[in-house]
């Protein structure tokens, strides 16, 4: 009789159940049996229905063969943290099946690797060709290891660093820091621990200053090229369309400006708190010192830098918002239907399922505002940026959401408008991925 079973092997992601693809939930929740590393059937222990197998390091081989035999008349889910090829237990999978000569019918399923999830967090510190590197020498030896580090830091190619160090490998590390030094000098280098878990910490260190008691298996480090810059505690490696468009001060001129600019407005505003860089994105984003006192703030902002980094949607009134934002969003504006309201405003009433516990921001439209105030009390958001401009109504919109029981961002009278609005939202999304 033919087998009915399937092996699935399924990479989960780096722990954060949004970012668990839809497949990859399908499959864990339809399997007979779940087998994995403890660790990571943790993250998913909820989802399962059926029978789970869990065990611990160095048994992945036992976990492999247990996989192939049930999988014979039943669908077996293999699951490995991050993506299952990349450092995870698919090669294993296709190592054993390739040597025995077992015939089975198996899937992988790919999951978000440990290099996206630190990458979305920097900013964009790997943007195109780019090494990887793991310090674990428990398969490969340190020689190899040292000879592969030195020829990708040679390449001038941003560098990720995967198991970088453990309780019984710490020595690894240190070495590996010594190279980086004799090779690139003392250069930036990212550290982002529990990428998109509880315990996240993001930020960068000259390698100078870097506590190697610092990092840990949960770690992955980046170390920058001479191409990747530094703003705003934002990692970026440009890709190059500075060379095919015009894109921000790309001469020494624009830079100085730039620079100028901002040592003005510190002069100005000369604050280290949120609320003195927001004032300060403000005043840039329009060249009106007005705005220095125009900002109202109802709570604290860091509320709406912690909703952020804890994955909350952001949803904005118009496009012209969205585009101007580091991150993504929804644009209510695209969601509308002619009724007899503005279409921003129906927009934001069509999605107000979504609005709750997101991140709204309201640039252009008195109307949304008015509309997020009326589902704001049964779909409550988690933070709210408003500042829509006008002599008709923004005003009172915005008085309207100063009175609701959510922490804000407004402006005063009729000044506002969707730069002011990205600018504020810019300066929250960029805390967040901040450490």
């Amino acid at each position: 009789m033919p087998s009915q079973g399937k092996l699935y092997v399924v990479g989960i992601g780096p722990g954060n159940r949004d970012l668990l693809t839809l497949k990859a939930y399908e499959v864990i929740r339809n399997a007979d049996v779940v087998i994995g590393h403890r660790r990571y059937i943790d993250l998913i222990r909820d989802l399962v229905r059926g029978e789970i197998v869990e065990s611990t390091m160095r048994k992945e081989l036992e976990r492999v063969k247990l996989a192939v035999e049930l999988s014979r008349d039943r669908n077996v889910c293999l699951v490995s943290g991050g993506d299952p090829c990349i450092y995870g237990i698919a090669s294993l999978v296709e190592e054993y099946l390739s040597t025995t000569g077992i015939s089975l019918d198996y899937e992988i399923i790919p999951g978000v690797s440990a290099l996206n999830a630190a990458n979305s967090l920097l900013g964009c510190a790997v943007s195109g060709d780019h090494a990887v590197i793991s310090l674990s020498d428990s398969l490969i030896s340190w020689e190899k290891i040292e000879h592969r580090l030195r020829l990708a830091l040679r390449s001038d190619v941003p560098v990720v660093v995967y198991n970088p160090s453990s309780r019984r490998r710490s020595e690894n590390l240190k070495k590996a820091l010594e190279i980086v030094l004799s090779e690139r000098g003392d250069v930036k280098v990212a550290v982002v621990k529990n990428a998109y878990r509880d315990g996240q910490e993001v930020f960068v260190r000259n390698l100078s200053e870097l506590n190697p008691e610092e990092v840990d298996m949960s770690t992955v480090l980046v170390i920058s090229s001479s191409e990747t810059v530094f703003t705003d505690r934002r990692m970026l490696t440009p890709r190059g369309y500075s060379l095919k468009y015009e894109v921000g001060a790309k001469t020494k001129m624009a830079r100085e400006i730039a620079e100028q600019s901002a040592g003005i407005l510190r002069n100005i505003i000369p604050g280290n708190t949120l609320k003195d860089e927001i004032a300060r994105r403000a005043v840039m984003a329009t060249g009106d010192l007005s705005y220095r006192d125009l900002l109202v703030f109802k709570g604290d902002p860091q509320e709406g830098v912690e909703a952020i980094r804890r994955g909350a949607r952001i949803v904005v009134d118009v496009e012209m918002v969205r585009a101007g934002l580091r991150a993504e969003a929804i644009a209510a504006v695209n969601f509308a239907e002619e009724t007899e309201r503005t279409r921003t405003a129906d927009g934001i009433l069509r999605l107000k399922e979504k609005i709750e516990g997101s991140v709204v921001g309201i640039g252009n439209a008195p109307s949304a505002a008015k509309a997020l105030c009326e589902i704001a009390k049964e779909h409550r958001p988690a933070f709210i940026v408003a500042t829509p401009v006008g002599f008709v109504g923004a005003e009172e919109a915005k008085e309207m959401v100063r009175r609701l029981d959510v922490p804000s961002i407004t402006t005063m009278g009729t000044k506002g408008g969707s730069g002011v609005c990205a600018a504020i939202l810019n300066c929250l999304i960029e805390h967040a991925r901040s450490n």
